[in-house]
Order: structure tokens, then sequence, then C-alpha cells
């Protein structure tokens, strides 16, 4: 069975097409926030041991080891996410959001300093020959798989899609980029863009960008709470720092989306 991101793509491309592009001329149009990834929590954040990678989350896997007979138990260590994903600009609540998310890369927007939102300064994309944005599906963009607990920087956040963790619970996350759109250097209408901006105070065109790129990611999760091993029930069992857990749910799926973004006047400087 195909996965619905992969039924939906060429129907979005398929719809851009039938759009003409005339003079590009900037508006006011939709204002939308974005969630820049935040900074790691020094109380929670645990740090790697020698000769661990952080690129690859080992999470519940990893115990501390130390000389210290008082603990009660093992300490458990769980990876941060990579610092790559973590400074993704993340769009806030995609639910309504009236653009094709597959479809706005190759639009200008302007950042408003006041509230840290941006606004659509152009209905379609800017790109030669009005081609549509480059779609395609990630096959292996695995970026976090893990088992997180409470004390996790990151739980909660937007990061994960506001998945929350409890006491005496933990989460078992994946993490995986799924789709991709984005404009290929080839395809961007500098001549378009400059006519379009000429006309723009230079102070304002510093807060001009140039969308490149949006990335769908899905975040499967499942909960686990902690519970006392009995082979009688029909129960998924794990353990961790010395404990277990148990969950009777699926996997549940959660999806974020994230745009890369360039400052206009860098795209004019380089042509």
């Amino acid at each position: 069975m195909k996965k619905p991101f992969l039924i939906i793509i060429p129907a979005l491309a398929f719809m851009y097409s039938c759009h003409s592009n005339n003079d590009v001329q900037l508006i006011d149009g939709p204002h939308f926030s974005v969630n820049k990834g935040k900074g790691d929590n020094p109380v929670n954040q645990q740090s790697a041991q020698p000769g661990s990678d952080a690129n690859y989350p080992t999470a519940f896997g990893a115990i501390n080891n130390t000389n210290n007979a008082k603990k009660a138990e093992p300490e458990v260590i769980v990876e941060d996410l990579p610092r790559s994903y973590k400074a993704r600009k993340f769009l806030n609540d995609i639910s309504g959001f009236s653009y094709d998310l597959f479809m706005i890369p190759g639009n200008i927007v302007s950042y408003n300093s006041k509230d840290s939102s941006y606004s659509f300064r152009t209905l379609k994309a800017i790109t030669k020959n009005h081609k549509p944005p480059v779609v395609a599906a990630i096959n292996d963009g695995n970026v976090y798989s893990a088992k997180i607990n409470s004390n996790t920087s990151f739980n909660g956040s937007y990061l994960i899609g506001g998945i929350n963790v409890g006491r005496d619970e933990i989460v078992e996350l994946n993490i995986q980029d799924v789709a991709i759109s984005s404009i290929p250097d080839s395809l961007i209408d500098n001549d378009a863009i400059e006519s379009a901006i000429a006309k723009i105070p230079e102070d304002d065109k510093k807060n001009l960008y140039f969308i490149k790129s949006v990335t769908l990611t899905t975040v499967d999760n499942r909960k686990y709470v902690e519970a006392k091993f009995d082979a009688s029930i029909n129960s998924c069992f794990v353990t961790a720092g010395g404990k277990t857990y148990s969950s009777n749910e699926k996997f549940k799926r959660d999806r974020v989306v994230s745009m890369f973004i360039v400052p206009l006047s860098n795209l004019i400087t380089s042509h």
C-alpha cells in the first residue's frame, strides 16, 4: 500500500502546473510563525560517554558507569537530537495552513522582528519557465530513534510534535524525514526576483527571504508505563534503567514540517 504523502505529491505538482505566472508583484500575504530549534536544557541534558558517537543515539542502551556504590539503580543516558535537526525552522500549526505545503518553496517571505513571524510576499514560486518545485520522497531519512523519559531535554517540545512524557513513563520515538520539496539553483529566476524588489527600500530588503525547501517529517511514537512483568498479560514489555515498562498501544504518527530559507540578498549577490 502506498504511503499517503506519495499519492499527494504528483497531485500537487499537477495543480501547480495549471497556474500561469505573469510578472511577479509583491503582496502582503498570510502571516505564519516558526519555531527555531531550542537550546539544550542544562538540567536535563546528559553528556555522551567516552567512545560513544552522539550522532547515533543509543538512548536507554547506554548506562552511566560510575563507582558510586550508593546509587540504587543505574542512571539512564538519553542521547540528544542531532544539532542539524534542532536548528531547523519548524512551521507552527500546519493544520490551518492555506498554502499547499509542497508548493511553498520558491516563494518570497518577509520577517517581522517584532513578533518573529513571517509573511508571504508572493502567491506562487518564482522559477524559470514557471517550473514547480521539485518534490521527492526520502527513502533513507532516519533522523532519530530512541526511548525517551520525562527528563529528556526536548520532552513536550515542538521538535517532537509536542509529545509529552510523564513521570514513570517512557516513549519509543522514531523520527524520519519522508519527503522534501525544493528549488534547485538552476530554477531560481533571479531576474524576476530583482525586478519584483526593485522599488523596495534597502532596509526592508534585509528582511526578505527565499524559501529554498520544505521537509515533511514523521514522528512515530508509542508510550509505555512502569509496570511489573507479567507473562500472562498480552502486552509489550521493555526494560530501561533497571525498570520494566509495558504498553498496549499501537504506534501513533505525528507530522512536523520545517523549511530552509536564505536571505534574498544572498541570491542577488551570487547572481
